[in-house]
């Protein structure tokens, strides 16, 4: 494969169809992108080559750059050695821990995609209890699992965390940290009251993206689907 075919694949095997997703996802700019996958550039380098092995965390940096060795990582291991990390479910959940379902859905950390597919559940993980209920509603069963997306969040939730959802909160419960729905884009953001105009506000932490009133004639595209209970990250090696 050429360099511009093996991006070309390793985004739609990543699951996105536009390139100027990734790349805001990546943080390069899209003509960046644009002149890797159509060939015009003919080398990968450092910087741009780690943010975009960020965004497509199942390839190789060295196969993205050369297309030398495998094309997969083998294993995705745990940033830091922890009991309450999770795992993948197995057919039984072993002793001292709880099974939360995993969505096959993403929250989007941008400007937000367009997401009409009901989520269904796609595989489990396997939490340690202990952590379960110190960070996480009594009842788990509110409590779902889905992976982030985007980097509007940066240095909050970052791409590719894990994010538990309280899926029982279906409404704006004050300040915090939502998943939502808004004018059919889904998001992860976080939801405060704009003081100054007496409107809901969507902010980000990530500067590049300016924060965004909810003008009350658009307060019914705001569907929300649950409220941030915790996130964990997850490092690729």
């Amino acid at each position: 494969m050429t360099l511009a075919e093996r991006l070309i694949h390793a985004r739609t095997e990543s699951g996105y169809s536009e390139p100027a997703v990734v790349a805001r996802a990546a943080g390069i700019t899209p003509s960046a992108l644009y002149q890797l996958e159509s060939g015009k550039s003919k080398s990968l380098k450092g910087p741009t080559a780690a943010k975009l092995s960020r965004v497509y965390r199942k390839f190789r940096t060295e196969w993205l750059i050369t297309g030398l060795g495998p094309m997969h990582n083998e294993t995705v291991r745990i940033a830091e050695p922890d009991p309450a990390w999770p795992a993948v479910a197995g057919s039984e959940t072993p002793h001292g821990y709880v099974r939360l379902p995993l969505l096959n859905m993403e929250g989007d950390m941008g400007y937000g995609t367009h997401n009409d597919d009901q989520p269904e559940v796609v595989q489990f993980l396997d939490v340690a209890e202990w952590w379960a209920q110190q960070k996480l509603p009594r009842n788990l069963d509110r409590v779902k699992v889905i992976s982030s997306r985007g980097d509007s969040m940066a240095g909050v939730i970052n791409h590719g965390d894990i994010v538990f959802v309280d899926t029982a909160v279906d409404h704006f419960a004050g300040e915090g940290l939502y998943v939502f729905n808004f004018q059919g884009r889904a998001l992860i953001k976080r939801l405060a009251p704009n003081l100054l105009t007496g409107r809901l506000q969507i902010v980000s932490a990530n500067p590049a993206y300016p924060p965004q009133d909810i003008d009350r004639g658009e307060i019914d595209q705001l569907h929300i689907a649950g409220r941030v209970a915790a996130w964990w990250t997850l490092r690729t090696y």
